[in-house]
């Protein structure tokens, strides 16, 4: 679950409650000071990895694979996975750290404008708006179709593309549907576990996928139905969250 933080930045404090609930933590720690700015926020499957203004990354929580081991230097992005972690560095270039059996973190050559950790795979967006994928393809989620496309984001098992025609496409594992994305355009899409969502160009939300624990559905699953249009959407393991231009969070699942 990725988060682009708005308004400026948060201190590091100020991003631990949304850290700790989407981890299901009561507490945690980071290194990096506490008067530094977050820039953006990312939650693998059992660590929490922020990018300061500063460029540099920090992360905590699982460490088994080295996942939260972030190494020096200035980043652009960053995206944490099932048990690995990946950056953008400033260069373009994308550098992934922790667990690499699958090849997860062996990234290619070359010059990136975004990247995504999955759970045991990444996949990155070239500039020419292709996307290349490594790592385990168990199920044809490394397996991107050709064509230009303007975001990516990967999930367990299946991954999701958005086109630069606000077409959403996605490849991959299908058992609950995950990869049926409905028609029509949209302005971002998130993948998490196995289900997707999308941010439709009206500033709704719209989900599909495995639904056991309403995940799919943000007015039936959302405690608190706000008024005002979305800016960002992300999915979890088993939960959904939207982001109102309004600066409040909705969260289902």
């Amino acid at each position: 679950m990725e988060w682009r933080v708005l308004a400026g930045g948060l201190t590091l404090a100020g991003l631990l409650a949304l850290a700790y609930a989407a981890l299901g933590l009561s507490s945690g720690s980071a290194a990096a000071s506490q008067s530094e700015r977050a820039v953006a926020l990312s939650v693998g499957g059992g660590h929490v990895c922020v990018l300061f203004n500063s460029g540099e990354i920090e992360c905590w929580g699982s460490n088994v694979w080295g996942q939260t081991d972030a190494p020096a230097g200035r980043f652009g992005a960053v995206s944490a996975g099932g048990h690995h972690t990946c950056g953008l560095r400033a260069s373009g270039a994308v550098e992934c750290w922790g667990y690499n059996r699958w090849g997860s973190a062996d990234a290619p050559a070359g010059r990136f404008s975004a990247v995504s950790a999955g759970s045991g795979y990444s996949c990155g967006l070239r500039a020419s708006g292709a996307v290349e994928c490594w790592g385990e393809n168990g199920s044809g989620e490394t397996d991107a179709p050709v064509g230009r496309f303007s975001a990516v984001s990967t999930g367990w098992f299946h991954t999701c593309g958005l086109r630069t025609s606000g077409a959403v496409e996605c490849w991959g594992d299908n058992d609950w549907g995950q990869i049926d994305a409905p028609a029509g355009r949209f302005s971002a899409v998130g993948v998490g576990g196995s289900r997707s969502c999308g941010l439709r160009v009206s500033g709704t939300v719209e989900c599909w996928g495995w639904n056991e624990y309403i995940q799919t559905d943000p007015e039936e699953g959302a405690r608190a139905t706000l008024p005002g249009r979305v800016a960002a959407v992300s999915a979890g393991g088993l939960h959904s969250c939207r982001l109102r231009e309004i600066g409040t969070i909705e969260c289902w699942g």
